[in-house]
């Protein structure tokens, strides 16, 4: 039984492609150029550290923003560059949570509010898909 599990596991983890996970995004309403954007970085990602470690990493994202968009100038570039898109998901998410997207980002109130906006968007919405995923 342990075993079948750990098998289980392992094959959940080949799910995480980025392939998938950009298909994934676009599929589930991500402005293009910004998926592009995420999926460069997540490259990098793979070509430093190795494709299990990045599958083992995003899979425990967990509603946390990857280290690479935890930087306040991108952030602020970031919601420059997409700041109608990433005003409507604010909203989208404010309707599905019944929080104001202030209430969700009490632990990073001392950021600015662009760059508040912006991760809580990336880690509420990349937690999405490293959830649909795995199902």
């Amino acid at each position: 039984m342990i075993k079948k599990l750990f098998r289980y596991k392992d094959r959940s983890l080949d799910n995480f492609t980025l392939e998938n996970i950009q298909n994934k995004m676009l599929e589930t309403g991500w402005n293009e150029d910004f998926t592009y954007e995420i999926v460069t970085i997540f490259r990098e990602r793979i070509r430093k550290y190795g494709e299990k470690a990045f599958q083992e990493w995003f899979k425990e994202l967990h509603y946390q923003v990857p280290e690479e968009f935890d930087n306040e100038l991108l952030g602020i570039e970031i919601y420059d560059n997409y700041a109608t898109w990433i005003e409507h998901e604010v909203a989208s998410l404010e309707k599905e949570t019944n929080l104001s997207w202030e209430k969700q980002t009490e632990d990073i109130r001392k950021r600015n509010d662009k760059v508040r906006k912006v991760q809580l968007v990336i880690r509420h919405r990349l937690s999405e898909v490293s959830l649909e995923l795995l199902s």
